[in-house]
């Protein structure tokens, strides 16, 4: 059993009639948190992502890292020519559902296909299970 549980979405009401009147259902909203995108390149320590760059990789439009619109944002680094490899939640996360109202909020693209929740049909990628199955 569960008496402490934590996610980044909040309980819809068909979740919280679900609990046990006995156990009762307490929401506590936090005010922040954070979500990293992670990315395997070695001999690139550091790399500049920006909004419309990692939707746009999201959405499969850019497919290298040596992409010209990756490269104009970090001149400075020699990007390989490498093919991204999207890896992605594929059961329900509430970290999905906040990450994707972040990209429907920024990109009507992303809002017009894909859209947002706890599980999105990713358009490009691969799903793993669990935050063991991405990392």
């Amino acid at each position: 059993t569960v008496d402490f549980g934590a996610s980044d979405v909040a309980m819809k009401d068909d979740e919280i009639n679900k609990v046990p009147a006995e156990k009762g259902v307490l929401l506590l909203p936090l005010t922040a948190g954070s979500i990293v995108l992670a990315y395997n390149l070695p001999e690139v320590p550091q790399l500049q992502l920006s909004r419309a760059v990692y939707t746009d990789i999201l959405l499969g439009k850019i497919k290298f890292w040596d992409d010209p619109a990756i490269a104009k944002i970090n001149s400075n680094v020699k990007l390989p020519k490498e093919e991204i490899k999207v890896i992605y939640r594929a059961d329900g996360s509430g970290t999905t559902g906040v990450f994707t109202k972040h990209l429907s909020t920024i990109s009507p693209e992303w809002k017009t296909q894909v859209g947002e929740g706890k599980s999105v049909k990713w358009p490009i990628g691969v799903g793993g299970k669990g935050n063991e199955g991405v990392t």
